[in-house]
């Protein structure tokens, strides 16, 4: 670890944060869209899935957690980079145990070879990011290769539908139910459409407040390379689109349950962080659960209505 004078060297987060900085309420929130997923489209999956994506999740969360909290996080982030900093458990053994344990999970599952190039290429998705980080502990350690450069503007386009991709795809390939026909890709592809729009509103609001120490560090994402205020825009018009997709796919698909029970309390609980983040913006713990809040919504009303 550097030794460099960490600009926020004392975290003012209330107790329960340290579970938001170990990023177990991520790992959680991945699990649960899955489930609202596998619900809507009258998919459900096996109770082994929803621990592999537990695990596959954290997993990349705590890489790149271990691969930021020397660099940027330690601006935007400060409290989960103190704690990642401050143990090499939580750096090194811990994701190595649960990349272990995810990929013992998925060999007990056994899934179908395409399950198996999805999972593979969304994992290798998620982790490049992390890996395009490493190593550099100041802004002056070296400018971005146009490689990095290329992977920080595709930063949260990538990661948006990585997560759509595999929160519609696994319930399709892996869950129970009739055989898989065209319509069924239709009624997934209807689904994950405005799913990647609220998927992009979230990471764009989390780019938001990374975007000073992304600027540091010479990663020019899109928030970077927009304004603040144009950012909040853009997060607005993928909510409209979200809702828009949503009530459409109400209306022409057929669901087992309406897309409505997914899509009213995602829009409505992104829409609360997107308004909710002058007050949000300094407060990291809460910030992180504001913008992850509406996949554990989306979960609670698919599963009260299924």
């Amino acid at each position: 670890m550097s030794d460099a004078t960490d600009p926020n060297p004392k975290s003012t987060s209330p107790p329960w944060a340290r579970l938001v900085f170990l990023q177990i309420p991520m790992a959680i929130s991945a699990a649960s869209l899955i489930a609202a997923i596998a619900v809507t489209l009258g998919r459900p999956l096996e109770p082994a899935w929803y621990l592999a994506a537990f695990l596959g999740t954290w997993c990349v969360y705590l890489r790149d957690s271990a691969a930021s909290c020397d660099a940027e996080d330690r601006i935007s982030q400060p409290g989960r980079a103190a704690l990642f900093r401050s143990s090499a458990f939580l750096r090194t053994t811990l994701p190595g145990f649960t990349a272990v344990a995810g990929l013992a999970t998925l060999a007990w599952i056994r899934p179908t070879t395409p399950t198996t190039i999805l999972l593979v290429g969304v994992g290798l998705l998620g982790l490049l990011h992390a890996f395009s980080v490493g190593g550099r502990t100041t802004p002056a350690s070296g400018g971005p290769s146009p490689l990095q450069s290329r992977l920080a503007i595709a930063k949260s386009p990538m990661v948006s539908i990585a997560w759509a991709a595999a929160a519609v795809s696994l319930p399709v390939l892996e869950g129970r139910g009739p055989g898989i026909s065209t319509a069924t890709w239709i009624e997934a592809a209807m689904l994950g459409l405005p799913l990647i729009a609220i998927l992009l509103g979230d990471s764009l609001l989390l780019d938001l407040r990374d975007r000073d120490a992304d600027a540091q560090f010479h990663l020019r994402t899109l928030a970077v390379r927009l304004r603040p205020r144009t950012v909040h825009v853009v997060v607005g018009g993928l909510l409209l689109l979200a809702a828009a997709g949503f009530a459409l796919g109400s209306v022409v698909g057929e669901p087992v349950i309406s897309e409505l029970a997914l899509g009213i309390p995602a829009v409505l609980g992104l829409a609360t962080a997107w308004t909710a983040w002058p007050s949000l913006r300094n407060r990291e713990a809460s910030l992180a659960m504001a913008v992850m809040s509406w996949r554990f919504l989306a979960a609670i009303s698919c599963l009260i209505l299924a």
